[in-house]
């Protein structure tokens, strides 16, 4: 019977097990070599893609340097594409490289520059499923970012010390201080005082201090800052302190106020903005707003507040300057009272008080001192001298600024510095860096 023969033999084959592993085994090895691929290439993608974020980071970041630094957008993508040949950690990936504004979270970046690379990688393995290579991407966004301000500015670019907070004061200055020495120590605190001030900035070090508040960010080692008034023509010209305009012959032109004497002079009938070698203040006087420039240096002459003065001007600019080669300094007692503000538009837009860059520093100058009626704005700028501020509690200090060649605080003051813009260009009162962003 043939054919019960070979029924036989196949219930034989069907309950025979050994040849199941094998059969298995074959139907389970795409299974394994796509697993295998899959866990390969997944692994080699990652690395690549690792690889070229650092690329597109480096390259985003050496962008935004150059955009930091002024430069166009043309040289800003060079210096991008020098970077990306410098870290080619990913041969051949191809570049998209855009500098421009970018607005993210409602912030606006005037300076980003965006990185996007992408590299096909081989995947042999996976081309037994039909994917013989896959693209890496990564990209990378770096901008000039805020990192506060700066308020109070000590130009100081050498071993001295450029900022000193001294005594048992207590002050709240409502804004950063930054100064350009590279000494040890470009910030130093004499004495125990209490100061509320951030950032503190330096290109030198930075000695950390009890003395200031909680949550102070101190920055050392940091760019060099810029001086907010640098690109302004402030010194006078010889028309606006010619003999002519300052003296009356041969004798200066000057405002006496004598003790218990008090001058309304707002309509500027007695005493007219313009040039006069010294402002003496003993009583009381009220002046008319304008440019006031002082410009006999000799004996000490210039801005004089004496204990029992007061002098009020709003819209005013004080010029510590000369005819010749005395500069006029300032010399404000501590128990005067001064009213001072500055104009908002004009050569001195911003500033109360200027003494001429070309002066050299003085021993006699220059205090910042007032009791506690006295009421102060504006920028004092004094680019080549020790500015002293004596603050004393009370005083009333709105949108206050000082820049000198060196600065010294003590005394005991509130300052609100919440004034939008400042004196000059704002952008040079802000602390800028570039970071990468998202």
């Amino acid at each position: 019977m043939p054919f019960l023969n070979r029924f036989s033999r196949l219930r034989q084959l069907w309950s025979d097990a050994r040849g199941n592993a094998l059969m298995l085994t074959a139907l389970a090895l795409p299974v394994v070599i796509g697993a295998a691929g899959l866990g390969v290439h997944t692994m080699q993608l990652a690395h690549v893609k690792r690889e070229l974020q650092r690329e597109a980071d480096s390259a985003a970041m050496a962008g935004a340097y150059s955009l930091y630094q002024d430069q166009t957008n043309s040289t800003a993508t060079a210096q991008a594409n020098k970077a990306l040949t410098q870290n080619a950690l990913v041969p051949g990936a191809a570049a998209t490289i855009t500098p421009g504004a970018y607005t993210s979270g409602g912030t606006t970046y005037t300076s980003a520059m965006y990185v996007r690379l992408v590299s096909t990688q081989p995947t042999l393995l996976m081309a037994l499923f039909g994917r013989s290579s896959s693209d890496v991407a990564a990209e990378a966004r770096a901008a000039v970012v805020s990192d506060g301000k700066v308020c109070f500015l000590a130009l100081e670019d050498g071993n001295n010390t450029g900022i000193t907070f001294s005594g048992n004061s207590t002050l709240d200055l409502d804004c950063g201080a930054g100064t350009n020495s590279i000494a040890n120590k470009a910030v130093d605190v004499n004495g125990q005082p209490t100061v509320k001030v951030s950032p503190i900035v330096a290109m030198g070090g930075i000695t950390s201090s009890t003395a200031y508040g909680t949550g102070t960010v101190l920055m050392p080692n940091h760019a060099k800052l810029t001086d907010p008034f640098s690109g302004l023509n402030l010194d006078p010209s010889n028309s606006d302190v010619s003999n002519g305009k300052c003296k009356n012959g041969s004798n200066w032109n000057e405002i006496n106020i004598s003790s218990g004497t008090t001058v309304n002079d707002i309509s500027g009938a007695l005493y007219p903005p313009g040039c006069y070698g010294t402002i003496n203040v003993q009583g009381t006087l009220t002046l008319k707003p304008g440019t006031y420039y002082l410009a006999s240096g000799a004996n000490n002459a210039g801005l004089s507040v004496g204990a029992q003065g007061h002098l009020t001007c709003t819209g005013c600019t004080f010029v510590l300057t000369s005819t010749g080669n005395d500069y006029a300094t300032m010399d404000i007692n501590g128990g005067a009272e001064i009213d001072l503000s500055p104009p908002n538009s004009g050569t001195y837009k911003g500033i109360t008080i200027y003494r001429d860059s070309r002066a050299a520093a003085s021993n006699q100058c220059c205090q910042i001192n007032g009791n506690s009626n006295s009421s102060l704005s504006g920028a004092f700028y004094f680019p080549n001298d020790t500015l002293t501020f004596n603050g004393t509690s009370g005083m009333s200090l709105n949108c206050f600024q000082l820049v000198g060649k060196r600065l010294s605080f003590s005394g005991n003051a509130t300052i609100t510095n919440t004034c939008t813009p400042l004196p000059g260009d704002p952008e040079d009162w802000s602390l800028t860096a570039v970071r990468l962003i998202t």
